[in-house]
């Protein structure tokens, strides 16, 4: 009795800076208790409480960051959802580890309250909710009439809703109005036109007012687990997985968090990574975007001057190369004649740049492939330009393996013995073989594919029809 007496009276005696929060936990499944909190899509440990008896303590000098935090209780790592507000952080919580929701109080947080007044408000609504739908199947299986138990389930399913629109209007800047309105419905009206139309109009309605219920630029959002799975489904799902489109999308999903300074910081680290990993064709335009519209311009002050530099040189090396610019010209020397010949010369429909190396396992791979490919595909308008990537007194290493290993593949071999044309550098060639597929007027279609892809993209591109 006394120990609980001094922890009520520390409780009360807290300055109010920083964070304190005072944990009253029956039936603690160990005296360890964490306190985490989430981060994006990722959960993380801010603080760590050993207790006696049930009575455990957090507190720091700093404030939390606001956001969804969570009490978790070792070994099984069952957690408690804990509400943290610029203005609540002297928190005293009691609950039973064995029954959270209908025993938790949270004093020193209307939020903390209000969510959870709401959880024991749905706990009491979901059996008899469930308890009518079972009916209802039941009743409709039998073919009798279900009328009277469908109005009983809309009266229910009209107080869930009451109750949710009460508290979104009545404490709307509260994290529980915030995820109260994330579980909203995005509304779409109803659309004329033929059935394609239709679904289209829909489709750009639903995806214009996707975050009409989650405001991206409220900051707690990044300490929830709400943002992130929103929004990769924004830019996964409901965005045409094209270059262009996606860049779109990345744009409406910065502007919409920037306000949040923290939110904005890490998802456009989060994007710049993952489109400087993609392996998708095209889409290192994405990070060449990212790259000149935000850290280029500014707007990624936390990052360093030679890191800043290095991305610009990234974004510069890859940029001629991208989808829909010309590739660039090369003057190269053609085996076995001597002479020169160049890839903006080479007249043809279509045009594969291969560059390879005879030291290369990859390549060495690959050259079957390209020749198989290029045996079916040179009566439909492809030539193929293979350049080899050594220089100086290595190149005839190049064609001694072709001699090797019988390969007389008929399209144009050349390399470029003093590197005079810099291709290295103007293909930002890092590693063989590279593939480039070309149109008439040399304007690049495809790349970074592998040679045995060649016949499906090949094959694709020629059922496009020519404007």
């Amino acid at each position: 009795m006394l120990g609980l007496l001094l922890f009520l009276l520390s409780f009360l005696s807290a300055s109010g800076k920083g964070y304190d929060i005072r944990v009253e936990l029956k039936n603690a499944p160990s005296d360890t208790l964490l306190l985490g909190y989430y981060y994006a899509e990722r959960q993380y440990v801010r603080d760590t409480a050993i207790g006696k008896n049930g009575l455990f303590h957090f507190q720091g000098d700093s404030a939390l960051a606001p956001g969804i935090y969570i009490l978790v209780m070792p070994p099984k790592y069952d957690f408690i959802q804990l509400f943290i507000n610029e203005d609540e952080q002297q928190l005293e919580v009691q609950a039973d580890a064995l029954n959270t929701i209908s025993s938790i109080k949270v004093k020193g947080s209307e939020d903390n309250t209000l969510f959870y007044d709401y959880l024991r408000f749905l706990e009491l609504k979901r059996p008899q909710a469930q308890g009518l739908q079972e009916k209802l199947k039941a009743e409709k299986e039998a073919g009798r009439a279900t009328d009277a138990l469908q109005q009983q389930l809309d009266k229910i399913n009209q107080e869930v809703k009451s109750r949710q629109v009460e508290l979104t209007q009545k404490y709307p800047g509260t994290i529980t109005a915030m995820l109260i309105r994330a579980t909203f419905d995005v509304e779409v009206p109803e659309m004329t036109g033929t059935p394609e139309e239709v679904e289209q109009k829909k489709y750009l309605w639903y995806k214009s007012h996707y975050f009409d219920h989650l405001a991206l630029s409220d900051s707690r959002l990044l300490r929830s687990p709400l943002i992130h799975d929103r929004i990769n489904y924004f830019v996964e799902k409901l965005t045409l997985q094209h270059p262009d489109s996606v860049k779109s999308s990345l744009d409406e999903i910065l502007r919409r968090v920037r306000p949040a300074e923290e939110t904005f910081k890490y998802y456009l680290i989060h994007f710049v990574n993952h489109y400087a990993a993609s392996k998708i064709v095209g889409f290192d335009g994405i990070y060449v975007h990212l790259v000149d519209e935000y850290y280029a311009k500014g707007f990624a002050p936390w990052v360093g001057e030679e890191q800043l530099t290095k991305m610009k040189q990234n974004a510069a090396a890859l940029r001629p190369i991208l989808l829909g610019k010309t590739a660039p010209e090369i003057k190269l020397i053609r085996h076995p004649e001597g002479k020169p010949v160049s890839l903006h010369g080479i007249r043809s429909p279509y045009t594969i740049l291969f560059i390879w190396d005879p030291e290369c396992s990859h390549c060495k791979a690959s050259l079957p492939h390209v020749i198989d490919f290029y045996n079916k595909y040179k009566d439909k308008g492809v030539e193929i330009l293979a350049v080899c990537s050594q220089f100086g007194d290595k190149v005839p290493a190049c064609w001694k393996y072709l001699e090797e290993q019988k390969m007389n593949p008929g399209w144009i071999n050349a390399a470029d013995p003093q590197h005079t044309s810099r291709f290295k550098i103007l293909y930002d060639v890092k590693t063989t073989p590279q593939i480039f597929i070309l149109d008439a007027d040399k304007k690049i279609l495809s790349k970074n594919i592998g040679a045995e892809q060649l016949p499906e993209v090949m094959d694709h591109i020629l059922a496009v029809p020519k404007p």
